[in-house]
């Protein structure tokens, strides 16, 4: 680690989740959140909460590691805007570290976006994968309060398809809240009820889960068929549906793949994912890796 890296107080950086976080251990880090650590503790010296230790931790090449422990801190209701002594927001700090996995899945998670003032870093920061960061970001962004409020179903539907979570809440309301107060069309208020449920199942399967996801099949009905439509492996391949058993495979989980080998249509092997080797594991999917 860097010297900004070892800047933390003994209460942060001797937690269960921070070393779960150190070793890359998606593992180690949801056993301290199911024992009951607090995930919005906050390093005393520099602000810092446990999503602003992931991006200074991660690296290009190492950041899909990191990718289920940024899901399982937003399964356990981390604050994802929270910023640092310096104002920088996690978000903020995936930009700068050209962390474009870890980009997205905070937005997928519900981070705000601040368009121009993020397109301002990624310009600043992008270097040689600016292009693939901006497409990346603006496919997204900027979530969903936005086009709910102005009626833009389009927009909605690529971010349901894109498993962005739909159970967020903005000033102590929920997006489905938000959606029955604005009086929006019939088409985003099916879509968000309708798949609510089932992209909650998709972010505990990233995360790994099991209990959650048990949980979730015990008590609602779940779209098991459900694929993430923008995924694809780097910036030069073409788009590639992810299915729940893809993603369980591509982010280390095998011990959830017997919840999803008998699922109806989804196929087990997927040459987009298993083409990788288990030792490949760290490796980033985005542009830059490939250019490393």
């Amino acid at each position: 680690m860097g010297s900004e890296k070892q800047n933390f107080d003994t209460e942060f950086s001797s937690t269960g989740i921070f070393q779960g976080i150190v070793e890359r251990n998606p593992e180690k880090v949801l056993y301290f959140i199911k024992r009951g650590e607090n995930v919005n503790q906050v390093c005393s010296k520099t602000g810092m909460g446990y999503l602003h230790l992931i991006m200074t931790v991660a690296y290009p090449i190492t950041e899909t590691k990191y990718v289920p422990i940024v899901y399982q801190l937003s399964n356990a209701n981390i604050l994802l805007d929270h910023p640092d002594a310096d104002g920088r927001s996690p978000l903020h700090l995936s930009i700068k570290g050209m962390l474009l996995e870890l980009m997205v899945a905070l937005i997928k998670c519900g981070a705000s976006c601040r368009i121009e003032d993020d397109e301002q870093l990624i310009s600043k920061y992008g270097g040689f994968t600016e292009c693939e960061t901006l497409e990346r970001y603006r496919k997204f962004a900027p979530g969903y309060w936005i086009p709910v409020e102005e009626n833009k179903s389009f927009k909605v539907n690529i971010l349901v398809k894109s498993w962005c979570r739909i159970n967020i809440s903005r000033n102590e309301k929920t997006l489905v809240e938000f959606a029955k107060e604005k009086s929006v069309d019939d088409k985003i208020a099916r879509m968000l009820l309708e798949n609510e449920s089932t992209i909650e199942f998709a972010h505990a399967t990233i995360a790994g889960d099991e209990d959650k996801m048990k949980s979730l099949l015990d008590h609602f009905d779940i779209d098991l068929t459900t694929k993430d439509m923008s995924h694809r492996e780097s910036y030069f391949e073409p788009y590639f549906p992810l299915t729940l058993y893809g993603a369980a495979i591509k982010y280390g989980h095998k011990h959830i793949l017997h919840m999803l080998k008998n699922v109806e249509n989804i196929k087990i092997t997927e040459p987009a994912i298993t083409r990788h080797s288990e030792d490949d594991s760290d490796r980033s999917q985005s542009a830059v890796c490939l250019i490393l």
